[in-house]
């Protein structure tokens, strides 16, 4: 994984500790126009990678049905107009300055819209990068207690991946992705 830059919506609660990664906080009044704008200006060298994180829509209806288990591939809570395949070309402005873009959302690899994931995959093709995603809700966890300094720190982890994830190509191509590799911790 080369250098990263961080985008995150900050309705996923918790901090991200930047540490030497820089990270562009946004929220819902944050036009995606301008998000990416301030992504792309923090990127410090080709191969980059961009890590997203928010929440990922999922639902528990498919059809005429209730489903016990939610289904995701719907799209991201990204700034004001959020993220879906209906504006996913607005993703556009980010091609050419990443190599890999990591969203750590809940399902976005999901196949609540169609079985071929069109939410990532049109997303690697306008952003022109290799997506890594997850099908599946994702635990985190948004803050931990340090009982040495009796404080309470919002500092956000995520865990393993949960359910199958999928790496996915411009080219159209999707592949089983390793549940072992994450970019953040």
């Amino acid at each position: 994984m080369g250098p990263s830059v961080i985008l995150h919506d900050q309705r996923l609660d918790g901090a991200i500790d930047s540490g030497v990664h820089p990270v562009i906080r946004v929220d819902e009044t944050t036009p995606l126009v301008d998000a990416f704008r301030q992504v792309v200006a923090a990127v410090t060298r080709s191969g980059s990678d961009l890590i997203i994180a928010c929440h990922g829509f999922m639902t528990h209806e498919y059809g005429e049905a209730s489903n016990l288990a939610p289904w995701g591939g719907q799209g991201l809570q990204l700034c004001s107009e959020t993220l879906r395949v209906r504006n996913i070309s607005a993703v556009a402005p980010l091609r050419g300055h990443f190599q890999t873009i990591w969203l750590m959302a809940c399902g976005p690899a999901g196949t609540f819209v169609h079985p071929s994931r069109p939410f990532c995959r049109e997303f690697a093709f306008h952003a022109d990068a290799v997506v890594i995603a997850s099908d599946t809700a994702q635990q985190y966890h948004a803050g931990e207690y340090d009982n040495a300094r009796a404080v309470s720190r919002r500092a956000l982890r995520f865990g393993a991946w949960e359910g199958s994830v999928f790496a996915f190509r411009p080219d159209g191509t999707v592949r089983p992705y390793t549940k072992d590799v994450r970019p953040l911790p």
